[in-house]
């Protein structure tokens, strides 16, 4: 096969995208391309006779020659396999662009809108403040909007975001979802897989995904001074296979038979992904959860920034008591029984360390949760609290402090949006000059 020049660069990064039958090969660069004007022959040419009757064995060629190779339109057609990323939220444009450079076929998708915002990624803040910034454009293509019409069907799919939008934006791309399809949930919380389950594939017909559970500690935000996502801190991506908590790493290799999903994160060097049982990835995701289930809680009910929590006795004991009913939900949970990572973390002293450490980090900053009650946005309460409430009811166990909770969070809520409600929505417009006389306060 010939290699047309004017593929260049961008060709040779489709390679990962085809499957060949001789194995990994050594090297994955391809034959350069030949001149036209000067062709060469090649040993492996049906065509090419050699002028000498005694036919000299040849080497066998050192680099990859492919079988297919994929120009960008191919790419972009439904034949093959597209790694598609939904959300709005930082993490989707992060993973995105680190998906991009090393694999081409990567198409964000706004379940919401289409947005044209932080089209940048900054992986490193600046050493101070005269130094040059290290922003790079983001590799991924804009978010578009998902069209009402289009039935292709998505064979790779992450999901990101808070927890309570994962039904919402599941919803939107159902059509495109059948058994071939794998699904990983990056979402915030606890319990969004059970909760997809039920509210989108339970009592139906159609066929439900393979899902895999992810979790990133990368420190993502947005910045607004240079239109980008920055990467605050390095952090892991870990994986788990959803269908059996107990499953072993190498279970998890035989079961996945589909186009190799967790192979092409791994690839993405920026995400630095690996797979591990369930309660490992429990383990590697239950300092965010607990930090958002015990100091969040106690903030709203207070209405005190993070350090505040420092200086009151009262606000400690009440983070202890929702501390120590989350712990005993965690040790009598039965998929995590005989699990000795749960087991020491929770009996150690890295859980209130990581959370007064935290707290110390924040410092006077209001609290996150504080301020999406404010503004009459969607809480994560029934992931978090919430989850540990289900739980801990089908163990029989007591948890009337998570319960409380969960109450005066909702309440809050609530009542904020019956007073953002409240407000008479006002309009400033001018005054026609036909009617200035009516609304003239002074004489002329």
């Amino acid at each position: 096969m010939r290699v047309s020049p004017c593929v260049g660069r961008v060709a040779r990064r489709r390679y990962g995208t085809v499957a060949s039958s001789t194995g990994r090969h050594q090297s994955r660069e391809p034959a350069p391309p030949s001149s036209p004007a000067d062709p060469i022959q090649r040993p492996w040419s049906t065509s090419y006779q050699l002028d000498s009757p005694i036919a000299k064995p040849r080497p066998q060629p050192q680099f990859y020659v492919p079988s297919v190779l994929l120009p960008r339109e191919a790419a972009n057609s439904p034949t093959v396999h597209k790694i598609h990323i939904l959300g709005d939220d930082e993490r989707s444009k992060f993973i995105a662009h680190a998906l991009s450079s090393v694999y081409d076929s990567v198409e964000m998708l706004g379940w919401r809108r289409s947005s044209s915002k932080y089209r940048n990624i900054q992986k490193a803040r600046p050493s101070n403040r005269w130094s040059a910034p290290n922003v790079e454009p983001n590799l991924a293509a804009m978010p578009r909007a998902i069209a009402q019409d289009d039935d292709s069907k998505i064979d790779q799919l992450v999901v990101s975001g808070r927890g309570y939008e994962a039904v919402e934006a599941l919803q939107a791309v159902k059509n495109r979802i059948d058994e071939n399809t794998t699904v990983c949930l990056m979402n915030d919380g606890l319990g969004v897989l059970e909760d997809v389950r039920k509210r989108i594939f339970e009592g139906t017909t159609d066929a439900a995904p393979s899902f895999w559970l992810g979790h990133m500690s990368h420190r993502l935000a947005f910045n607004r001074t240079y239109d980008a996502v920055t990467q605050l801190k390095h952090g892991q991506t870990k994986l788990t296979f959803a269908e059996a908590p107990r499953m072993r790493v190498n279970d998890m290799h035989k079961v996945e038979s589909r186009p190799n999903f967790v192979k092409t994160l791994q690839e993405a060097k920026d995400l630095r992904t690996t797979m591990t049982p369930f309660d490992q990835w429990l383990r590697f995701k239950l300092p965010a959860v607990i930090f958002d289930s015990v100091v969040e809680p106690v903030c709203v009910l207070l209405e005190m920034p993070y350090q505040g929590l420092l200086q009151n006795p009262a606000a400690q004991r009440m983070m202890h008591s929702l501390l120590s009913e989350i712990i005993q939900v965690l040790e009598n949970m039965p998929e995590l029984e005989g699990s000795t990572a749960i087991r020491d973390y929770v009996q150690s002293k890295g859980v209130r360390k990581f959370m007064y450490g935290r707290i110390m980090g924040k410092q006077s900053q209001p609290s996150q949760l504080v301020r999406r009650i404010e503004h009459g946005l969607p809480t994560d309460v029934e992931y978090l609290n919430g989850y540990f409430l289900r739980r801990g009811q089908k163990l029989g166990l007591d948890l009337r402090m998570n319960v409380m909770m969960r109450d005066m969070i909702k309440a809050k809520h609530s009542q904020a949006i019956e007073r953002l409600n409240s407000y008479i929505p006002m309009e400033e417009t001018s005054i026609p000059s036909h009617s200035a006389f009516r609304y003239r306060t002074t004489p002329r």
